[in-house]
């Protein structure tokens, strides 16, 4: 899928049509690739970018941290309101740029947390354990 990403949606079109494991798909698995072929070529270079800086931090969790983040992490933050969800994002990227001490005092720093629920510190915290996992879907 990630060369297929690199290629303009013509040359997409045509690997689709000359790859035998795509054509053996069914139908509405064929249809869920287009799909999301598009969806990925509306997007800008930077959510581009975004989206890849996740897809690899994602690859470096363990299996068990992967399930913790697609089972417990993702519907918390998908149930938070966009902008809720803005400040999560906002303080992630203030953490990453951080080393794991300085984080660590952030994460008790009681100005760092101001303005975020307890629920909210919490997936904050646990984004964090991750080590920087993504915020958001890849």
């Amino acid at each position: 899928m990630q060369k297929l990403g690199q290629m303009s949606p013509q040359e997409q079109e045509r690997f689709l049509q000359n790859n035998e494991k795509f054509r053996n798909l069914p139908p509405e698995k064929q249809q869920q690739v287009r799909q999301n072929l598009q969806r990925w070529n509306n997007l800008s270079q930077e959510q581009k970018a975004q989206l890849d800086d996740r897809a690899r931090v994602l690859g470096r969790l363990t299996a068990e941290q992967r399930q913790h983040y697609t089972n417990d992490i993702l519907p918390k933050l998908d149930q938070m309101a966009p902008e809720r969800k803005q400040q999560i994002y906002n303080r992630m990227r203030n953490l990453q740029m951080m080393t794991p001490v300085e984080r660590e005092a952030a994460l008790r720093d009681p100005r760092f947390m101001r303005g975020l629920t307890p629920d909210e510190q919490s997936t904050l915290r646990d984004l964090n354990s991750l080590g920087g996992a993504p915020a958001a879907r890849p």
